[in-house]
């Protein structure tokens, strides 16, 4: 059974860090969307390529893939693409700057929330936590000004305890889905 009054913890805050167990990673990715369907969303993918958010948000009914645009930094890095009406393409997760740029223009539209997934792929990225640090801090506050919410994703390794540790001192909100357990079984929760 879904801890519903953590679940909706998620959504009362400001900024939200999801810490979550490796392999609990896809399923999450598409739940989060899922309890936030009637909700405009930025959605920012480090890991997947649009083609493959597209298909996991369309396998479930539940989304309602019309209220989410998604800015992608993988599929340029891989080769030429054109922006869609629906995604904006960025040039790697790399680009820090351009990625900061993209995201104040989309938050000019009244978003509800920016999901970014995840901090743990700026990390290798960037293979240090102070410019995730500096980046997180940067999008937290552009975040909060125009109104939204912020939900970060973070994979549950050791090697990303100081990550962790210095996002706290900037998101409001620390769930550590491994040990709150909160996707057993799903329900159809909304704000």
């Amino acid at each position: 059974m879904t801890n519903i009054s953590l679940l909706k913890s998620l959504f009362e805050k400001p900024t939200t860090l999801l810490i979550i167990p490796s392999q609990d990673y896809n399923k999450i990715i598409s739940e989060i969307p899922r309890y936030l369907s009637n909700k405009k969303i930025c959605y920012i993918t480090l890991n997947k390529t649009y083609n493959a958010l597209k298909e996991i948000f369309n396998e479930n009914p539940d989304i309602t893939a019309e209220n989410i645009v998604i800015i992608d930094a993988i599929t340029k890095s891989i080769g030429k693409v054109e922006n869609k009406e629906d995604c904006y393409f960025i040039t790697s997760p790399q680009a820090l700057t351009e990625l900061s740029i993209v995201l104040s223009e989309f938050l000019n539209y009244n978003l509800d929330y920016v999901i970014l997934d995840s901090l743990t792929t700026l990390l290798i990225y960037q293979k240090a936590e102070e410019p995730v640090v500096k980046f997180l801090s940067n999008i937290v506050n552009k975040i909060k000004t125009n109104g939204a919410k912020g939900i970060f994703f973070v994979i549950n390794i050791e090697d990303h305890r100081l990550l962790i540790e210095e996002s706290s001192m900037i998101i409001d909100n620390i769930l550590n889905l491994e040990k709150e357990k909160i996707f057993v079984e799903t329900e159809n929760v909304k704000e």
